[in-house]
């Protein structure tokens, strides 16, 4: 499943792309909305959409209300990072809408080696979410097999690389088992460096399914 990133547009444009999706990702940090506008667009979505807030300048007790909101309203997910300060807060909030909690982890400079990728693992896994993501920077091809290689031992799991040599980790990461691969919309921007537009992995899979 194609996962779409919205961002860094209005309301209403982020509720005209989201009639184009089979799921998506409504960044909040990007999109401003007021409370109503939250619930009524993960109220009222005919498809899986993920809450994400990233830090951006807005207070965390911002964020928190923001994410609650929209886990209250019917999202499917949401995505929490590993040092959030409301993170057992908004866990809690989640398991009682019956939202899953996305906990996620970045690394924008660097792919950490093995022993560290397991022992960040272990502490996500010892919160129990319902995925973890695993996004770091790939600096050689190397880097990128090395978070394609968690699929071997882990479940549950969205890793990849951004950056361009993470590039190709989008795409492989779902035939390893990830529920799903985020995506640029083909008229929109990119959330993360190498991320490929819908019609791309759209294009790709075709070539891989022929």
């Amino acid at each position: 499943m194609i996962c779409t990133c919205i961002a860094q547009c209005d309301f209403e444009t982020c509720r005209q792309t989201l009639a184009t999706c089979e799921m998506a990702e409504i960044r909040l940090d990007t999109v401003p909305c007021t409370p109503a506008q939250i619930v009524q667009l993960f109220g009222q979505a005919k498809v899986p959409l993920v809450a994400t807030f990233r830090p951006n300048g807005v207070t965390d007790a911002a964020r928190f209300e923001a994410l609650k909101t929209a886990v209250n309203a019917g999202a499917a997910y949401v995505d929490i990072e590993t040092g959030a300060p409301y993170l057992a807060a908004l866990m809690q909030e989640a398991r009682k809408a019956k939202c899953k909690v996305i906990l996620s982890y970045h690394d924008f400079e660097r792919t950490p080696d093995n022993g560290e990728l397991q022992r960040i693992i272990a502490q996500m896994r010892a919160l129990q979410p319902g995925l973890l993501k695993i996004a770091t920077c790939a600096r050689t091809a190397a880097d990128a097999g090395r978070i394609l290689s968690l699929y071997k031992t882990e479940k549950n799991l969205l890793a990849f690389c951004m950056g361009k040599e993470g590039q190709a980790s989008r795409t492989e990461s779902c035939s390893l088992g990830a529920p799903f691969i985020y995506a640029a919309p083909d008229h929109g921007v990119a959330t993360a460096d190498g991320q490929l537009t819908v019609s791309q992995i759209k294009h790709i899979f075709s070539k891989h399914n022929s």
